[in-house]
C-alpha cells in the first residue's frame, strides 16, 4: 500500500519588512535599485520552490494588539486586508489559507503551545510590504502568524526556538501540500526611541549584533544564536531588537543550514535571506 501523502516544507526565508521600501521603490529613490534587487532574489527562490502556502512569522507593529499584546497568535480567517497602517503602500486583499492555520493552531496547542486565533484582522506593513516584492502578481494565501516581539515580557529564545520545530511537526502531520515559510523583521532596530539616528525615527543601536547574527547564519550555528538572545541582549538590539524571534523560529523549522543567498543592509540593521531547500 502506498504511503499517504503529507505536506512539506520546500523553503525558508528571512525578509525586513521596511514600510517606506515600496515608496522608494515605486519613486525612484537613491536605494530603490539594492531594495528591488535584494527582494528579487528572494522572490525567485520562493517562486522556485512553488509553495501551495506560506506560512508568515512575522512582529504585528501595534496594529492588531496594543492593550492586548498576545505572546502567540495565528490568523484562521479566510483572508485579510492590508497595510492598514501605512496608507502609501497599496492595499490588498490576501487569502489566508484557514484551514492549515486551523491545523497548526490546533496542532500547537495539543502540544501545550498556547496560541490565539484571530478569526477577523488586519495586515500592516509587516507583512504587506515584504508580499509587495516577493509575491507582487502572486496569489498565494499565507497564514500568518505573530510573536509578540516588542512589550516585554517576550518569549524566549528558547521557547521560539521549540515553536518552530512543533510547527515543523504540525506541517508534516498536515495531509498534503508544500509550504514555505517566510520570518519578517530585523536583528538590531530602534522605532522612534531614544536611541535613534539625528535624521530619522530609526536607528540601529547595536551593530554589532547584527555583525554577529550574520556570522551565526552563515555558520550555521543556531544553538548558538539561541543561546545569545538573551532578553538583555535583544534590549540592547533596540526597542524592536526582539524581531530576531521571528527568525529564529523559522530556523528551527529544518535543519541547520547556511543561507543559500544572503544580502545585508547593515545600516537598518536586517538582512535577506533564503534557503530554497531547507
Amino acid at each position: 500500500m502506498a504511503a499517504a501523502s503529507v505536506a512539506e516544507l520546500v523553503g525558508a526565508f528571512g525578509v525586513p519588512h521596511n514600510p517606506h521600501f515600496p515608496d522608494w521603490v515605486r519613486d525612484g529613490a537613491p536605494l530603490a535599485g539594492e531594495v528591488s534587487e535584494m527582494y528579487a532574489t528572494v522572490a525567485e527562490a520562493l517562486a522556485a520552490c512553488k509553495p501551495d502556502a506560506l506560512l508568515y512569522i512575522t512582529s504585528d507593529h501595534y496594529n492588531l494588539f496594543f492593550e492586548t499584546l498576545p505572546v502567540f497568535m495565528i490568523g484562521v480567517a479566510e483572508s485579510a486586508v492590508g497595510a492598514s497602517d501605512y496608507p502609501t503602500i497599496p492595499r490588498r486583499e490576501v487569502r489566508i489559507d484557514s484551514r492549515l492555520a486551523r491545523h497548526l493552531q490546533r496542532y500547537l496547542l495539543e502540544h501545550d503551545f498556547d496560541v490565539g486565533a484571530l478569526q477577523e484582522l488586519t495586515l500592516d506593513h509587516t507583512v504587506i510590504a515584504p508580499l509587495w516584492f516577493i509575491a507582487a502578481n502572486w496569489d498565494l494565501p499565507i497564514v500568518p502568524f505573530f510573536i509578540n516581539a516588542f512589550l516585554r515580557p517576550l518569549p524566549s529564545a528558547r521557547r521560539c526556538f521549540a515553536l518552530g520545530r512543533a510547527l515543523r511537526e504540525a506541517i508534516t502531520a498536515y495531509p498534503a501540500g508544500r509550504v514555505a515559510v517566510v520570518a519578517s523583521g530585523s536583528f538590531s532596530v530602534e522605532i522612534g526611541g531614544p536611541r535613534i539616528f539625528a535624521d530619522a525615527h530609526v536607528g540601529v543601536p547595536a551593530p554589532e549584533w547584527t555583525d554577529r547574527v550574520l556570522e551565526l547564519l552563515r555558520a550555521a550555528d543556531v544553538e548558538t544564536l539561541v543561546r545569545e538572545s538573551t532578553d538583555e541582549q535583544l534590549a540592547a538590539a533596540g526597542n524592536a531588537g526582539g524581531e530576531v524571534l521571528d527568525w529564529i523560529t523559522m530556523l528551527a523549522m529544518f535543519d541547520p543550514a547556511p543561507p543559500a543567498t544572503l544580502d545585508v543592509q547593515p545600516w537598518f540593521g536586517h538582512a535577506y535571506a533564503t534557503w530554497p531547500s531547507p
